[in-house]
Formats: C-alpha cells, structure tokens, sequence
C-alpha cells in the first residue's frame, strides 16, 4: 500500500500511524494524490493555509507557506464539533467563502468574511512532525468551525480554553493580512472556491475532547469539542 492510500485509510478509519520520512518531492506527490482521493470521496469544502508566520515556519522547518483541502464534511457551523483524532489543535483564523476567485476578479469574489475556529489534527500519532510529513498528511486539515462574520481589518481577539486566557492577537503574516494570504493561493492553484481558513493568528494550541473554546473581541462566540 502506498503512503497516500496508508493516509487515506487512517483518515478513513479514524486511526492513527506512525510518521514516515518524505523528501519534498514524495510530499507534494503524497498530498496531490491524498488530497485528490479526500475531494471524490467528500468533496471540495475549501482550502486552510498553514505555516503563515516566520513563528510556525522555523517550528516545522518549513520554507514558505503551504496549503490543505478542507472536504465538506470537515467544515462546520454546529457549536458542538466532533474531533475525529487524537492529536488536535486549535486556532484561531480570518476565513472567506472564495466564489471562483481568480487574479482578474479579486478581492471582489470574496462573499464573506468570518472569525473561525481551524481545528488541525493529523493522521500521524505525534505532533512531532516536520512541513514535509505535514504537507503529505494534507497540512493535517481536520475540522473548520465558520463563526460569526466579521470586518477586517481585525481589531482584537482574545482566545480562551476551558475559560483561561490562553492568546490574544490580531493577524500579522510573512505575505501581509489574511486577504494577501488568499492572493497568495491563487497564485498557487489559479482558482479558489469554498471556505479558505488564511491562516493562525491566535495559536495553535493543543486541544481534546471536552474542551470548551470562547472567543472573545471583535466578535463573541463559544464552542465546545465533543
């Protein structure tokens, strides 16, 4: 079995396995293929973009930002989200609905602008991972959770786990705001359609079962992971 049907069984399965190396070439190979099988399976929901910080880059030493596929069922509006793996995190992320945006006709074909919750979670049995594993693994694209809409530019944002101040913050990224970050993928797929979660500002953190997330600032929600 090929190392994109092992990653495909395990999201499949709700199971996790141990990391395997990649090199930059298997990676990209690994993902398109995962990726591809994860879309005719569940279909396109969107896109999440990872390693937006030189912070996140240099932690999974990685050299320029890089992409995921969110399937529909990974996105979600219910307050109370399923986690389907073990190895969880959560973030707080600027998240657009893209209808067929393009160079030509951006920022014009973004149709809304939210405040999420991205909720990364790996098909591997540790975090500790590098970009390569990670991008092979999908960018570990878990669940997205849309919440309230939102004007940009952000103001403040506070991000609270189990009512415990755990990060405030507003976006600040290698490529500019959360808008340049969309601009961004463009410029790497040539059209973007669905929720595109544009990147951590707030974490990430590790989260479980049972954790209650509250965000609080420009606008004000509370989930909770089941």
């Amino acid at each position: 079995m090929d190392k994109a049907d092992l990653l495909f069984n395990a999201y499949k399965s709700r199971k996790e396995i141990e990391p395997f190396e990649v090199n930059e070439k298997e990676a990209e190979e690994i993902f398109k293929k995962f990726s591809s099988i994860l879309v005719e399976e569940e279909g396109l929901g969107g896109y999440k973009i990872s390693l937006v910080t030189r912070e996140h880059l240099k932690r999974f030493h990685g050299k320029e930002p890089m992409y995921g596929i969110l399937t529909k069922p990974m996105i979600t509006s219910d307050k109370e989200i399923e986690l389907w793996f073990n190895h969880n995190f959560a973030e707080v992320e600027v998240v657009f609905f893209a209808d067929s945006c393009r160079n030509d006709n951006f920022p014009q074909c973004i149709k809304e602008t939210r405040l999420g919750v991205e909720l990364p979670a790996t098909r591997f049995n540790t975090w500790n991972l590098n970009a390569l594993q990670l991008k092979a693994d999908d960018s570990a694209a878990g669940r997205l959770y849309i919440g309230e809409q939102v004007s940009l530019p952000i103001k403040g944002v506070e991000m609270l786990i189990n009512d415990k101040l755990v990060g405030r913050g507003v976006p600040s990224f290698i490529y500019g705001g959360p808008v340049d970050m969309v601009r961004w993928l463009i410029s790497k797929i040539g059209e973007v359609n669905g929720y595109v979660s544009s990147g951590v500002f707030i974490g990430p953190f590790e989260v479980k079962k049972g954790d209650k997330i509250t965000i609080l600032g420009d606008v004000n929600f509370e989930i909770k992971l089941v």
